[in-house]
């Protein structure tokens, strides 16, 4: 008989999430799980001025996010219990031990918290394994901020996050997971988008426990959360309304000016020698923009497929251009399908030429044969499906083939945070494996791939680095892999590319080289 957990689950007594109730209601649905009460905590703020106008801040960009907030009162109308869960309040008012004396007597396995709390002391050792919860990374060291409001406020590109288990009566707080992922423009955005990710990697986590297999990473002793969590100050909140207001102005700018656009430079030569002084800039279509270039000499004949989007139609499709000695020539459309197509990239094996292009719209991972190259292909294979991946790679490496691929284990739109990477013996007719440290990487300052460079004795990985508000305002980074087998990955900066290297240039995401010509993108 499979043994059963007792939780409790710790809410904030006001601005209840869907995302909160969504975990409730997966918890209260869990074979192995039972929600033996709710527990809500209170925090009296006295500022009440700065409180109401950041109540006001937070009313009208709930409203235009269409963020829906669930009243305290109104909860067991979300939840799909058959009986009226019972409820405990914590608070700095009320007599903590009646609490704890209660709470103690349901013989709780684990608290799930969904807000930090103060009182954290006590509450933990009501419990038999502590309390389980995500806090953010507070960034201001005079204010107590709500979490990821800072990011925001300083335009921070990226938002971390750390997965904590507070133990009884242990000082020590241990670290299950940690990782980032890309800044909202807005707060309760941001906000909304950690905690869909609480509610995934809370669950996973418990699934751990309850299989018996939780890994911590590490111990942390400095960890503070001992001071509530306040509105931000008024000179803060101002500053946060003049960010609204810029946010504002640049959607009317772009209504009246229309979108920046990702234009191909190519250059004829090896990358380490690359001289942005001598480029061919390959010609956009009208109508059109190319991006996510990838180079390919066969024959004594050399080609550069790119991504070439249509921005009436706001999809992409697969093009491919003869690269001449001193010009490109357009030779058509290489693979178009009735879903987006993006990132075209090429490898061979066994004699025959294969594309992997981003096949995320269509939520699968497919490779596609050359017929006649470089224009005719036919689908080979779909090698992993119901999956959101991006930007995903194949190569051969120790007898190995391995396949680096930008995994959303959430569903949304953001494949910058974390890759992932999988290995097989035959890219076509074999089982490819999960790696055990997936997601290798968890940050969207290198996280997602933006294209690779092959040789003879090294390979190097090129990282987006995404800068606030701008997708690939960062440029890129070029990462020598220095370990690669199926229990270890290890790379390692090697060079960083700002997207200054042309004049008004505001963005660069994607750089590819075979030695014989280098291929990449640049937002202008």
């Amino acid at each position: 008989m499979e043994k059963v957990f007792n939780i409790s689950i710790v809410l904030p007594e006001r601005n209840l999430s869907q995302h909160s109730v969504d975990l409730i209601n997966w918890c209260v649905a869990h074979k192995q799980i039972n929600v033996a009460c709710l527990i809500w905590s209170q925090e009296k703020n006295k500022k009440a001025t700065r409180n109401i106008f950041w109540k006001l801040i937070l009313m009208i960009e709930r409203a235009k996010l269409k963020i829906k907030q669930i009243e305290k009162d109104n909860i067991h109308q979300y939840i799909s219990s058959i009986e009226r869960l019972l409820e405990f309040r914590l608070s700095e008012n009320e007599n903590e031990d009646e609490t704890t004396k209660k709470i103690n007597c349901l013989k709780i396995d684990l608290h799930i918290a969904l807000v930090v709390d103060p009182l954290f002391s006590a509450l933990k050792n009501t419990s038999k394994n502590g309390i389980l919860c995500l806090i953010g990374e507070t960034l201001s060291s005079k204010e107590n901020s709500p979490y990821f409001f800072d990011e925001v406020l300083q335009k921070i590109n990226q938002t971390k996050f750390k997965i904590i288990h507070f133990q009884p009566k242990k000082e020590k707080v241990m670290i299950l997971k940690e990782g980032a992922f890309l800044t909202h423009g807005y707060f309760l955005a941001n906000q909304e988008n950690i905690l869909l990710r609480q509610n995934f990697y809370l669950q996973r986590t418990m699934e751990l426990i309850l299989q018996g297999k939780i890994h911590h990473e590490r111990f942390e002793e400095n960890l503070n959360i001992n001071k509530p969590i306040e509105a931000p100050s008024m000179q803060s909140q101002l500053r946060y309304v003049l960010h609204l207001f810029k946010l504002f102005l640049k959607r009317l700018l772009y209504f009246i000016k229309g979108q920046d656009v990702w234009n191909v430079g190519l250059y004829r030569g090896d990358w380490r020698n690359m001289d942005f002084n001598n480029i061919t800039h390959i010609k956009n279509p009208k109508n059109h923009f190319l991006a996510d270039p990838f180079v390919i000499t066969k024959k004594n004949q050399s080609y550069c497929f790119v991504e070439d989007f249509d921005i009436k139609a706001s999809k992409g499709l697969i093009s491919v251009y003869e690269i001449g000695s001193k010009t490109t020539k357009c030779l058509g459309i290489a693979l178009k399908e009735n879903f987006h197509l993006s990132f075209p990239y090429l490898f061979e094996c066994e004699s025959k030429t294969y594309m992997l292009p981003e096949t995320s719209d269509n939520k699968d991972i497919r490779i596609y044969e050359a017929v006649d190259f470089p224009l005719q292909w036919k689908l080979c294979k779909i090698i992993k499906k119901d999956i959101r991946a991006a930007d995903s790679m194949i190569f051969q490496h120790n007898n190995l083939w391995w396949l680096f691929s930008n995994i959303n284990p959430i569903g949304d739109s953001d494949f910058c945070s974390e890759l992932s990477l999988f290995y097989t013996d035959h890219p076509i007719h074999g089982q490819w494996i999960a790696h055990p440290n997936n997601p290798i990487v968890f940050d969207p300052s290198f996280a997602r791939n933006g294209g690779i460079i092959l040789e003879d004795n090294c390979i190097y990985r090129v990282g987006q680095n995404q800068s606030f508000g701008i997708y690939g305002g960062g440029g890129f980074s070029i990462n020598k892999i220095i370990k690669l087998t199926p229990d270890v990955y290890k790379e390692e900066s090697s060079l960083i590319v700002k997207p200054n290297f042309f004049k008004g240039n505001k963005g660069a995401h994607h750089f590819h080289s075979n030695g014989s010509f280098s291929a990449f993108d640049f937002l202008t």
